[in-house]
């Protein structure tokens, strides 16, 4: 029993080795393909500079707008000078939309997105073209030798990516025309869906490298959406479904046996009646994307007489995450973004003035996301409260004292004492009794740890922000469109955020 299940494993590893070893030779069979068509030489070993070498070749067509810079693969379905052009001419124009809301939100001289060009790399490669992993190649290969610090710690050559329509890295984003998603509604991609990639792309590095932690999905969809919302007025995530009925008509008749005594209906004379036509609007309105522009307004303010409103604190406690919460959180991040001015304190200033960065200890030195958020609506005295705490008093706080058992167990019992997961990694690095195995294990407790209580610190900040948007909500019924209605509205919802 035991031999054959050595033999498995043993066939197992075989075949993961031979399948990554595969996938990395048809990678450098793509890479190379490229750069020969490029005319550029494999040599260069700053993945940035050659990327840049690569995209400026006469093999790419180019144009930019705003901090995007689009790169056009002239191959495959993109092979005519003519038609990269056109694809160059509908790119910029659908995201120049999305460029007021940058310069709005970025325009500081540097930062996390400020001050960075973000390049756009289009392709066009149908079943059986190469165009598009010769692409995803290029961006592996520069990953390689430090482009956006992608990987190691990332994949990117993955047979994930190179069956979706798009791939990214911090900095470069790789679209696959012929991709059914984009393929099947391409004129609406262009006009639209290509500047909510880009904004979901620009939040997710916001969120991702101005601060450290696991990010909410609210908060990750509700910052994308409202920077989209913002640019083309409605959400491109959301639908809208109808049922037609069919214009016809038809007579009264009569049907089955004539009771004894009665006479059957007298025939109709004359045309027949035209039917009307009827439309029904279907579907969820929480997804429906005529409702998004308004930030759901109306169906949420009715959703706060329901036994279980929509709630941040307990998106938290569970873990969850419906349509109906996607709809709160445009609502709160319009709050939050469109009718608050910017300043120096506002959630995307110190998200784009944040600093990420991995020390010799190993443990991300960036603040914290739920405390840069919480920075962001002013004093939370509960989240300030609970961050104070040494590690043992926050397991407990939290219902995680197995976590302190085993840090125990592992001899590291002094390191409960530690406030911060930042001074705990430090407190670890100067200890030289552990082994690497404990070590390994004592850094992922501190991890663990870190994560339950930022999931706590969320359910904190979820109250304030609750209770702030129902008192928003209550004081109008409709959708503020007035600016002097929207002024209320945020005083309204800042005067409960400056209470708690």
């Amino acid at each position: 029993m035991r031999a054959t299940t050595l033999k498995y494993l043993g066939a197992c590893v075989l075949t993961m080795a031979t399948t990554a070893g595969a996938a990395e030779e048809a990678r450098d069979r793509a890479v190379t393909k490229l750069l020969e068509t490029a005319g550029v030489a494999a040599n260069v070993s700053n993945g940035r500079e050659l990327f840049e070498q690569v995209v400026a070749t006469e093999a790419f067509s180019h144009g930019a707008i705003g901090p995007f810079d689009i790169y056009v693969y002239r191959a495959d379905g993109l092979e005519s000078e003519r038609t990269a052009a056109r694809v160059v001419k509908d790119a910029i124009a659908g995201l120049e939309p999305l460029v007021p809301v940058m310069e709005r939100y970025f325009s500081r001289d540097a930062g996390v997105i400020s001050g960075r060009r973000f390049p756009i790399v289009i392709t066009e490669a149908g079943k059986g073209e190469s165009s598009f992993d010769e692409a995803l190649a290029l961006v592996d290969r520069c990953e390689d030798e430090g482009f956006s610090e992608w990987k190691p710690i990332n994949p990117f050559w993955t047979t994930a990516n190179r069956a979706a329509e798009v791939a990214r890295t911090w900095e470069v984003q790789v679209f696959n025309l012929a991709h059914a998603t984009i393929a099947d509604r391409r004129k609406d991609w262009f006009s639209h869906g290509l500047g909510y990639y880009t904004a979901a792309h620009i939040a997710n590095r916001l969120l991702r490298r101005g601060a450290w932690g696991n990010v909410p999905p609210w908060l990750a969809q509700g910052l994308i959406d409202e920077l989209d919302i913002q640019a083309y007025g409605e959400a491109w995530v959301g639908g809208e479904w109808f049922q037609h009925q069919t214009p016809g008509w038809s007579r009264p008749g009569w049907s089955g046996f004539v009771p004894k005594g009665s006479r059957p209906p007298m025939p109709v004379r004359g045309p027949p009646a035209d039917l009307a036509v009827t439309v029904r609007k279907t579907g969820d309105s929480w997804s429906r994307r005529s409702n998004s522009g308004q930030r759901h307004w109306k169906d949420l303010v009715t959703d706060r007489k329901s036994e279980a409103p929509a709630s941040f604190a307990f998106m938290a406690e569970h873990e969850s995450f419906l349509p109906r919460d996607r709809a709160y959180a445009r609502c709160v991040m319009h709050m939050l973004l469109a009718m608050i001015p910017e300043g120096d304190m506002s959630l995307l200033t110190l998200l784009d003035e944040g600093k990420m960065g991995t020390p010799r200890h190993g443990m991300p030195d960036a603040d914290p996301l739920t405390t840069v958020f919480a920075n962001s609506l002013g004093r939370i005295p509960a989240v300030e409260d609970a961050a104070a705490l040494p590690l043992g008093e926050v397991l407990e706080m939290i219902g995680r004292t197995d976590i302190a058992d085993s840090l125990t167990a592992l001899g590291a019992k002094d390191a409960l004492r530690v406030t911060d997961h930042r001074s705990q990694s430090i407190w670890l690095y100067g200890r030289s009794q552990f082994n690497a195995a404990d070590r390994g294990a004592i850094f992922n407790l501190f991890l663990e740890a870190e994560y339950y209580e930022q999931l706590h610190h969320w359910k904190l900040i979820g109250e304030v922000l609750d209770e702030a948007t129902a008192a928003a909500l209550d004081s109008v019924k409709r959708y503020p469109k007035r600016s002097r209605d929207q002024e209320a509205v945020v005083a309204t919802f800042q005067g409960v955020l400056v209470e708690g």
